[in-house]
């Protein structure tokens, strides 16, 4: 009867050996995994501030497009003052011509005054064709900034759109470890009142 008795002590001994490995086991594992959560905590915390960062210039860019647009219709109106300019000065040819017909008397001063005139429209023709490839430049690059304003748009949405599945990653992970190490702790307890029982 003693070494039964005997025998279930050592057995009993054993058994609780294997649990207090086990137990010990389990802390290095949960010890590890506080670890990678702590970590994953610390990218999170980077990844929102790299967001944040990126809409503090998407805010400076869309300030920036504004200040474009200003400048663009400043540009128009000055255009358009220029077509008006230049309509009255075709005006003004026009009379010159009348005037020229009518004093045959000064044809050749006027002869002179016309070629000088003529000198200016010729600039002035000049410069608008200048300030229409100048105006066409601006277009263009409008229309660059508003593509690379859209690609922008698009890799924010995408990375909010990343941002959101790391997130719910991050969630399952929590809740999946959560309730590993409890099952694991009920177990243990389960086992624990068995044995002394």
């Amino acid at each position: 009867m003693e070494k039964q008795i005997l025998n279930i002590l050592l057995e009993l001994q054993k058994d609780m050996k294997g649990v207090i490995s086990n137990v010990k086991i389990l802390k290095v594992d949960t010890k590890e995994l506080r670890g990678d959560v702590q970590s994953l905590k610390t990218d999170t915390k980077e990844l929102r501030g790299d967001v944040q960062s990126l809409k503090t210039d998407t805010k400076e860019l869309r300030g920036d497009v504004q200040l474009l647009k200003t400048d663009t219709k400043e540009l128009k109106g000055d255009v358009q003052s220029l077509k008006t300019d230049t309509r009255e000065l075709k005006g003004d040819v026009q009379l010159l011509k009348r005037n020229t017909k009518e004093l045959r008397g000064d044809v050749q001063l006027l002869k002179t005054d016309t070629k000088e005139l003529k000198g200016d429209v010729k600039l002035l023709k000049t410069d608008t064709k200048e300030l229409k490839v100048n105006v066409q430049l601006l277009k263009n690059d409008t229309q660059e900034l508003k593509t690379e304003v859209n690609l922008l748009k698009n890799d924010t949405g995408k990375l909010k759109s990343d941002v959101i599945d790391i997130k719910e990653t991050v969630n399952r992970i929590e809740r999946s470890q959560t309730e590993d190490v409890v099952a694991l702790l009920k177990i243990l307890n389960q086992k624990t009142e068995d044995e002394c029982h």
